[in-house]
């Protein structure tokens, strides 16, 4: 796990909502702050996309898609003033987490990772990035911990 503060945070926020970077990231949890407190489950609720027979319609992920929702967070947050604070934790996609384990030969295989994220907390103009790691199996190996930290820092802080 890391932490790290970025430099322009406004600058920061805005690429979020403009770029296309982020937007094959599941948002996992949105939390805003401001004048109500908002919270957004990333997970999709299953029943929405079954047909009257409970079949589902298509094969669905279980969290939405950044590109999806975050014009519905970016309308939370516009306002007279800056929102009081800001959370965001993004889950990097499957297919990309395969690609990862694929890419660097890692001891553990993509079924065994439970999400590799990265959360933004943005507090007082300030926005610090947390990357955190889950497993399902116990491994004292640190090398998918320490490949997913170099990664935000090289290509998302």
């Amino acid at each position: 796990m890391r932490s790290i503060e970025t430099e322009n945070a406004k600058a920061y926020l805005n690429g979020l909502f403009t770029e296309e970077r982020y937007d094959s990231f599941y948002l996992y949890e949105a939390r805003i702050k401001a004048g109500l407190d908002y919270y957004i489950s990333g997970k999709k609720n299953s029943a929405y996309y079954e047909d009257s027979e409970g079949k589902k319609e298509a094969e669905e992920d279980e969290y939405i898609l950044w590109k999806e929702i975050k014009q519905t967070v970016l309308s939370l947050m516009k306002g007279d003033r800056l929102p009081i604070s800001v959370k965001l934790i993004f889950m990097f996609h499957r297919d990309n987490i395969k690609r990862l384990c694929e890419m660097n030969n890692l001891p553990v295989n993509e079924n065994e990772i439970g999400g590799l994220f990265m959360n933004l907390s943005y507090e007082q103009e300030k926005l610090t990035i947390t990357t955190g790691t889950s497993l399902k199996v116990f491994t004292m190996d640190k090398t998918l911990e320490q490949l997913w930290d170099a990664t935000v820092e090289k290509f998302y802080a």
